[in-house]
């Protein structure tokens, strides 16, 4: 008589012992008879183990339903929400650095301008010095004085843009990195502090 046969078996633990103990006599002494024997001196009987291996599997399922699948789809929205934040970063980085390279290219742009008006303000001055000195000297300031202010508005202008722009994207980042909108003295509030950090850079 094999194990299995026990478990299957619907006679209760006594007669089930009974059994076991005369087929073995019957059959003699084999491995499979001594494993079963020796579960029946455990107090170990087939009915028994199969309730308990149903038990166990109802278990099982329960706990990998309600406890085990709601924590891993859990886990995996957070890992989700992570990855999104860091393209979220990434983007605004990438943005921030693209408005730093566009206020630098017109400064530079700036800078070029206001050369060739010096240029031609020299220029301009040289050819009418033999004519009136006096008027060569007035109008190379004049020239000189303007290019400056073109200079100054120019740059005030781009700060201005770099500042507002960098502003939005601070605002934008932290809101998307705070889930939820800003309020008016809030948004204020970032923009003096970006605003701040720009000009001491």
């Amino acid at each position: 008589m094999s194990f299995l046969s026990l478990l299957l078996n619907s006679q209760p633990a006594h007669e089930a012992a009974k059994t076991t103990s005369t087929a073995v006599a019957a059959e003699g002494h084999g491995p499979v008879e001594d494993i079963i024997k020796l579960f029946g001196q455990f107090g170990v009987d087939g009915p028994h183990l199969l309730a308990q291996v149903v038990n166990f599997s109802i278990l099982a399922f329960v706990l990998y339903r309600f406890a085990v699948k709601p924590a891993l789809g859990q886990l995996e929205e957070r890992i989700r929400q992570a990855e999104q934040l860091q393209k979220d970063r990434a983007l605004a980085e990438q943005k921030l650095a693209e408005a730093q390279k566009s206020a630098q290219a017109e400064l530079q742009k700036a800078s070029d301008e206001a050369v060739r008006i010096l240029t031609e303000a020299r220029n301009t001055a040289k050819q009418t010095v033999e004519a009136a000195k006096a008027e060569a000297v007035a109008a190379a300031a004049e020239v000189t004085r303007k290019g400056k202010e073109a200079i100054e508005a120019d740059r005030r202008q781009m700060l201005n843009e770099v500042r507002g722009e960098v502003s939005r994207l601070v605002v934008e980042t932290a809101a998307k990195v705070l889930e939820a909108n800003l309020d008016d003295a809030l948004r204020a509030r970032l923009n003096e502090a970006a605003t701040k950090q720009l000009l001491t850079k």
